[in-house]
């Protein structure tokens, strides 16, 4: 591969010295799930974020879970997800007997549409889930002022959006609860899977932590509640500790990636995802709206460069969801979408000249001379 998708190794590089002194130290006192590592980690990451409590959990996808448990969404509830994304924000709700309710998106930011978010509330709607998707902020502030008009719950999922921002404040500071991935793809990214969840209630803060952890209550020293068994592991925080220090210079090389990609496609038939440099847009992945996509991406492939296509069917169409009778043609810009985004490469660490070799690739599959 000339040029892969991802790479990982300019970033876990400038901290591998660090990260492998801690390791030995653990593999020394034996503490290897939760501990004094996990406990620094959710401090140094609250602080970050912005808010009083973070609890470690084992992946991003249980974090989702945990805070609908948390935040009391059940049988006969419905819940606001995006019909455009992973399917695991879904699947978060029915596992707690809720039922989805899904929203199109925005074209320009794949996030979900307030106005449509607004027109889909029901007697029976108890949260919405923005999920602010491919490191791009949802709109997050209209989000929440029709969320507090009709008393609905917020769960902001900023699975992909470590460290991006909306105005002055971090994503995951905006809903009731936020939930955090460090899969090794987030712009957090671990050895391994790993979540977490934020709040600044100290209710539910209280609640995650019993239910990460089969229900377990310190104080009583009884389960109180059926839980789940879903901590983070000290060697996951102990390298995301040291990696939260650079996370924003990642960011920012990410950016400017971005940058260099828009204004090389600008007047072409590739569509660009809107550039924004004030930090609400971190592009943990750039998408591009890439007309004939498979045959592009066949060229790309003979050219030996990385790509993704993210999704294959928007969420409603899963055939997990069928049950819910959601027909070809009710979300179209979700729809459409799943026919032509296309990710390029954008990790940290990507040259310029990286950038201009793959921009040049899909120029000229279009027959744009650069």
């Amino acid at each position: 591969m000339t040029i892969p998708f991802v790479n990982m190794c300019p970033v876990n590089d400038g901290v591998l010295d660090d990260f492998i002194e801690d390791l030995q130290g653990i593999f020394k006192s034996g503490e290897f799930v939760l501990g004094s590592h996990v406990l620094q980690f959710e401090e140094a990451y609250a602080r970050f974020i912005g808010t009083k409590f973070c609890m470690g959990v084992g992946s991003g996808s249980d974090g989702l879970l945990m805070a609908l448990r948390a935040m009391g969404v059940g049988p006969n509830d419905e819940v606001i997800c995006p019909a455009f994304g992973y399917a695991s924000a879904a699947e978060a709700v029915v596992r707690v007997g809720a039922t989805p309710v899904f929203v199109d998106v925005r074209s320009d930011s794949y996030t979900l549409d307030p106005d449509k978010t607004l027109a889909s509330i029901s007697s029976r709607t108890r949260a919405i889930i923005p999920v602010h998707l491919f490191g791009h902020a949802a709109e997050i502030d209209r989000l929440v002022t029709v969320a507090r008009t009709y008393s609905v719950l917020v769960i902001e999922d900023a699975r992909q959006s470590t460290g991006a921002r909306n105005g002055h404040r971090r994503l995951g500071t905006y809903g009731d609860v936020a939930v955090h991935s460090f899969h090794p793809s987030a712009p957090l990214g671990g050895a391994g899977d790993g979540g977490a969840v934020t709040t600044n209630d100290e209710q539910r803060a209280q609640t995650i932590r019993q239910l990460r952890h089969r229900g377990f209550d310190v104080t009583t020293e009884h389960h109180e509640v059926v839980g789940y068994y879903s901590l983070l592991d000290s060697v996951q925080a102990a390298l995301l500790r040291h990696k939260l220090a650079d996370l924003d210079e990642n960011n920012a090389e990410s950016i400017e990636n971005a940058r260099l990609y828009t204004q090389m496609f600008a007047g072409t038939p590739v569509s660009t995802p809107r550039f924004v440099d004030e930090g609400n847009y971190i592009y943990n992945s750039y998408v591009v709206g890439a007309p004939d996509r498979d045959r592009l991406v066949a060229h790309l492939k003979e050219k030996g460069i990385g790509y993704s296509i993210p999704f294959a069917r928007p969420v409603h169409m899963q055939p997990c969801f069928a049950y819910l009778n959601y027909q070809h043609g009710a979300f179209p810009i979700a729809e459409d979408l799943t026919t032509r985004a296309l990710c390029l490469p954008i990790w940290p660490g990507l040259k310029k000249r990286q950038v201009e070799e793959v921009a040049s690739a899909v120029l000229e599959f279009y027959g744009v001379k650069i």
